[in-house]
């Protein structure tokens, strides 16, 4: 499954210095992953509470090749 994520970068996703921050960072990764749940019909709100499947992370990794600032246009 191929799934593409676009978004900008927000000033409240910056910090002092006017750069992402890795946990946010990781936190877009996490928005990318419930928006490809939602693009094949799977409903996170439904799974979360019917209490039948699961789906954890168990590893996630994420490498910044050059700084993000706000107003970026990002593609995840």
């Amino acid at each position: 499954m191929s799934f593409q994520y676009s978004r900008r970068v927000y000033l409240g996703d910056t910090d002092a210095a006017g750069v992402v921050y890795f946990a946010k960072g990781m936190e877009i990764c996490h928005e990318a992953y419930e928006e490809s749940l939602a693009s094949s019909d799977i409903s996170l709100e439904q799974m979360l509470a019917d209490k039948k499947v699961a789906l954890p992370i168990v590893r996630a990794e994420i490498d910044f090749l050059r700084p993000m600032f706000s107003c970026y246009r990002i593609l995840i």
